[in-house]
């Protein structure tokens, strides 16, 4: 099989083409957005575009979700649930206050009405009254704790007094989760969450929400299995949208299914481009979020050209001047992430990055110097740079102090593993193992506090720094002819991220080592039936010369 890298400006094209054809249909009919049953008072005129509002807002695309209910709102100026419908495209994004609007949501219904209980008159059923009172909930007084609650708690009661309301059940499956950070505290609502959408999800199979929250509720390696049914629908209940093509690969990463995840991302990107030249939006709006997780795809498939080819793409774009700044951002942590996985060291300098770190008015975000003080420190300390490596340390551990002081510290630990990471890698260019295995031993410890990731690494700030810990303990481990308690620890990092190569490759050699022929050649198995792998996969050579290539496939 050839390249499937095609420069992002002809697939752009071509992608626009296509996507142009096809969205007047895909819009029209179900199968575009997915089916729902919501019975309203909406005028005939008004009844598309408010049920293609609802469809888009179950796959949080916001924008045209807004731009659907004020199509509805033209069609009938007194229906009250378009209004609400608009609020809510305001909401934001999976947890509150990420992406909250409160200004726009409380213009859209002051549309309908200047007081609430004018609004709630309009709304001519009580099913429709308490549709519209959840949203007076979710942006009126109090702090972000109590409005998300007290969201939860209306849609809760509609749900009861409606049990044959689908919507309401699903919209109440997502507001459960609104309630709690992801992570740690918020399991028990996650589960409560995810069986609501089951629910739905068994009695619509084409539900957009039911899917999608089944795959929120359950992002995570432990529970990702029960999450899979639904992500292997999710794309094509929804191909109209462009997040419901990213989605289902949170579970699939889970599962280490790489091409899965390089083929919804290469799709979720492409029609990210489409949408954007339908609309006139300029590049800024593609979704790089997605063209992340592509890359990741690459690297650990060993596609490494594939990745490079795509990064050196995406470095041509933010030379646009309407490229945000955020934009940029996201390519220098996928260059940082590049670096990292192929081992492909390129010596940088670190003091603008360290410099910046004081400034009223920093160049990068925290997130991003983080990402590229490791990928740089890493690559100094590799080629033999140690006071480089050594100021991007201090960089690190400069981060993490001021992260770890903010009210919501969100990336503290994040940075925390990153900056012991490096000390080990220092440690390590400088001879001292047991220094390094120290380091490394605590950086693991750190990453073991955290929640296990749920995407790429350094894609998050919650989420695995930009080089797995416990990759960097196993192989110093093995190093040193600690070969059992390597195996331990990279058995550990694959329990937390399935099927990494790295992982993988470190494995099958502890094994080996340790004299488990059996367990060696498993390993060695399943890095070979990496689907679709390229020739740079790690121990690709090793692994055909122990167990033969019986998955070859042409590449």
């Amino acid at each position: 099989m050839t390249s499937r890298t095609l420069c992002i400006c002809r697939r752009a094209a071509l992608g626009a083409a296509l996507l142009a054809l096809a969205a007047p249909l895909a819009l029209a009919q179900s199968g575009g957005l997915g089916t729902i049953d919501f019975p309203n008072s909406g005028n005939e005129a008004a009844q598309k575009d408010f049920l293609d509002g609802v469809r888009l807002l179950h796959s949080f695309e916001w924008e045209d979700a807004a731009e659907a209910f004020q199509r509805a709102q033209a069609a009938d100026p007194d229906f009250a649930l378009a209004y609400w419908g608009e609020a809510l495209s305001h909401s934001g994004g999976h947890h509150y206050p990420p992406g909250q609007d409160m200004s726009k949501a409380r213009e859209a219904l002051l549309k309908l009405a200047k007081t609430r209980a004018e609004r709630v008159a309009k709304a001519p059923t009580d099913r429709e009254k308490q549709y519209l009172e959840s949203v007076h909930i979710l942006y009126g007084p109090g702090d972000v704790l109590e409005r998300s609650e007290g969201y939860e708690q209306a849609l809760a009661k509609l749900s009861a007094d409606y049990p044959d309301d689908l919507e309401a059940a699903a919209f109440h499956s997502l507001a459960l989760m609104r309630t709690k950070v992801r992570g740690k505290e918020s399991l028990r609502v996650d589960m409560r969450a995810g069986a609501i959408a089951q629910r739905v999800f068994r009695e619509n199979p084409d539900h957009p929400g039911a899917a999608h929250y089944v795959i929120h509720a359950f992002d995570n390696p432990v529970q990702a299995p029960v999450a899979l049914y639904a992500a292997e629908k999710y794309a094509d209940i929804a191909p109209a949208a462009v997040h419901a093509l990213h989605m289902p690969s949170h579970i699939f990463v889970q599962h280490g299914m790489w091409d899965q995840v390089r083929s919804l991302n290469d799709r979720s990107y492409q029609a990210s481009v489409a949408r954007a030249e339908r609309k006139g939006l300029s590049p800024a709006r593609y979704s790089y979020h997605a063209l992340y997780w592509l890359l990741y795809a690459y690297l650990e498939e060993g596609r490494y050209e594939d990745g490079q080819n795509l990064l050196d793409e995406f470095e041509e774009l933010t030379k646009r001047d309407e490229m945000t700044s955020g934009m940029k951002e996201t390519w220098m942590r996928m260059d940082a992430l590049n670096t990292v996985e192929t081992r492909r060291w390129k010596p940088q300098p670190v003091d603008d990055l360290v410099a910046q770190l004081d400034s009223e008015e920093p160049q990068v975000g925290h997130r991003t110097a983080g990402a590229m003080l490791y990928a740089r420190g890493a690559s100094a300390a590799e080629t033999g740079d140690v006071d480089t490596a050594t100021k991007a340390h201090e960089g690190l551990t400069k981060i993490h102090e001021m992260l770890a002081s903010d009210e919501n510290p969100r990336g503290a630990e994040q940075a925390l593993v990153m900056a012991h990471e490096m000390a080990g890698v220092i440690a390590k260019a400088k001879g001292d193992k047991d220094g390094a295995i120290a380091a490394f031993r605590k950086a693991v410890m750190v990453a073991e506090s955290m929640e296990p990731p749920s995407g790429p690494p350094g894609e998050s700030p919650i989420d695995a720094p930009i080089q797995p810990a416990h990759e960097l303990l196993g192989d110093m481990l093995l190093d040193t002819g600690n070969a059992e308690e390597a195996l331990a620890v990279f058995e550990t990092s694959l329990e937390r991220t399935a099927k990494r190569p790295h992982s993988l490759y470190g494995a099958a050699r502890a094994a080996a080592a340790a004299g488990d022929e059996e367990a060696a050649a498993d390993y060695y198995e399943q890095l070979l039936a990496t689907p679709e792998r390229g020739p740079d996969l790690p121990g690709l050579e090793d692994a055909e010369a122990m167990v033969g290539d019986t998955t070859m496939q042409e590449n």
